[in-house]
């Protein structure tokens, strides 16, 4: 009865929207262009209407939306929450006409060559451009064809990289290339056929003796629905060491689902919290979205179960917690929404720092939902015409939308807007000769230095042991809209 009740709640906001539509000039227009127009409007401007999270403070920009707007992509972008100044607040709310790809890339399968990096210039000058590789994937092109952490790439498809070219060689030769080849700067290529496969993010599990106590570490790079069991043999290995604390690795961590940061909140989380089922989170909603479902909170547990895109997923953490008073977390720009909210649930209940970096500053949940999902949804309040139309071209288009503020169990978002501040700076230096999980890897050194008691440990430990090359800045590159996706389990509501 009360999942009706939402739905129809749902169903009125939108017939309300669609009404609310207006007409272009359908000059120019074919009649198959002006009938998918109205397809992808209807639903893009319907999503936003309802359930966007700042959807009151852009009704005024809602309100100028046409039936026949000819760039929706567009649209969403334009009207996205800004600030007084016109600066975007909301960064990642994106219509797509590949939502299949959106999602893939989410659950970490994707056609990759399975290794991630970093875009540098190649010398002070800031002449030349480089990729330093960040790392690889197990058994993927990359590592296969030899390629590690810290090797650095000066050309793409034999042509050097340089302020001009790079972004454009990055993309149409690398990363949307079905081929490629790199080549490092000791003239060595490497020859790479890009593959469909699942980059697991559990990459490194380590017990370290610091001071006679035992310190867990884990590396994480993304909250995919698939690495759930990886997390919690992780949890239950960590245990079997007698752990007093855990080095909790997150620098490249963009996000990811909702119900996997519920398992690893509860992996981490005092024992007794989480056998109590206390509080992990709240998510704030905008007012009509926040009438219709109530509440939305997160609780500790040892069983764990959901059900997204009518699967159902289930997790037994019985023996898996891990059992530790200390979390240290390592954060850079890269790590964002679930590696955020996962601290500001945790942060009430155990002593955590934070080393490395400022955070990214997601502190949004989203939603991705398919046109052809939502046109099934509604099905019941949507004119004849309008189900043939969804029917006919709805298929391939979806929204990224953010629905919802990430909150303790008081209320407050810490990293709130811009990001967790560390409490020991340290820099990501991926030259240094060093892989994930060395001790010597400058900012996995820089926590073992503090554990174990040395002074300025943190300041020496920013340096590498061995000669690195000097490279210059590194270069902000565009993200993919996927990217620092926090998703939020439908849970059967949309």
């Amino acid at each position: 009865m009360k999942k009706r009740y939402i739905h129809l709640v749902m169903m009125l906001a939108a017939l309300a929207g669609i009404i609310a539509c207006g007409h272009d000039d359908p000059d120019q227009l074919t009649k198959e262009e002006q009938e998918r127009l109205e397809t992808v409007n209807t639903f893009a401007y319907n999503v936003m209407n309802t359930y966007y999270l700042w959807n009151e403070e852009i009704a005024d920009s809602l309100a100028t939306w046409k039936q026949l707007e000819r760039d929706p992509i567009g649209k969403v972008k334009r009207i996205r929450y800004k600030d007084s100044k016109g600066k975007d607040i909301d960064k990642w709310t994106v219509l797509t006409e590949d939502i299949e790809t959106m999602v893939s890339s989410t659950e970490g399968v994707s056609t990759t060559y399975g290794m991630d990096f970093k875009v540098y210039w190649y010398d002070a000058s800031q002449t030349n451009v480089c990729l330093v590789v960040t790392l690889t994937y197990p058994d993927s092109p990359a590592q296969k064809a030899g390629l590690k952490r810290g090797d650095v790439i000066l050309k793409i498809a034999g042509k050097e990289m340089t302020e001009k070219n790079y972004s454009t060689l990055i993309y149409d030769s690398f990363l949307n290339a079905k081929s490629c080849t790199l080549t490092d700067t000791n003239g060595k290529e490497y020859r790479m056929t890009a593959v469909n496969m699942y980059e697991e993010p559990v990459l490194v599990r380590k017990v370290f003796d610091v001071g006679g106590k035992k310190v867990g570490y884990l590396f994480y790079n993304s909250f995919t629905l698939a690495s759930c069991d990886k997390l919690i043999d992780a949890g239950r290995y960590f245990r079997s060491e007698g752990i007093e604390s855990l080095i909790l690795d997150l620098r490249y961590n963009g996000g990811g689902y909702v119900g996997t940061e519920l398992v690893l909140a509860s992996l981490l989380a005092p024992e007794n919290e989480v056998k109590a089922g206390s509080v992990f989170e709240k998510t704030i909603y905008n007012k009509l979205v926040a009438n219709a479902w109530k509440d939305d909170t997160a609780y500790f547990s040892e069983n764990i179960s959901f059900k997204i895109s009518g699967k159902q997923y289930g997790f037994d953490l019985t023996g898996a917690n891990c059992g530790i008073s200390h979390l240290y977390a390592i954060m850079t720009n890269g790590s964002a929404s679930a590696s955020e909210s996962l601290l500001v649930g945790l942060k009430p209940y155990m002593d955590i720092r934070i080393f490395g970096e400022q955070s990214y500053g997601k502190y949004c949940s989203g939603i991705m939902y398919s046109a052809k999902k939502w046109y099934e949804d509604y099905d019941e309040v949507l004119e004849a015409r309008q189900r043939e139309l969804g029917h006919e071209y709805a298929e391939k288009w979806g929204i990224y939308v953010m629905i919802g503020r990430f909150a303790d169990k008081y209320g407050n978002t810490p990293c709130m807007p811009d990001g967790f501040t560390p409490d020991y700076p340290v820099e990501d230096n991926p030259v240094a000769p060093y892989q994930l999980g060395d001790q010597r890897e400058p900012m996995l050194a820089a926590v073992l230095e503090r554990l174990s008691g040395r002074a300025g440990a943190v300041g020496r430990a920013s340096a590498p042991a061995a000669p690195v090359r000097a490279l210059g800045p590194e270069i902000p590159q565009p993200r993919d809209p996927a990217s620092y996706a926090h998703i939020l389990l439908p849970q059967g509501r949309l």
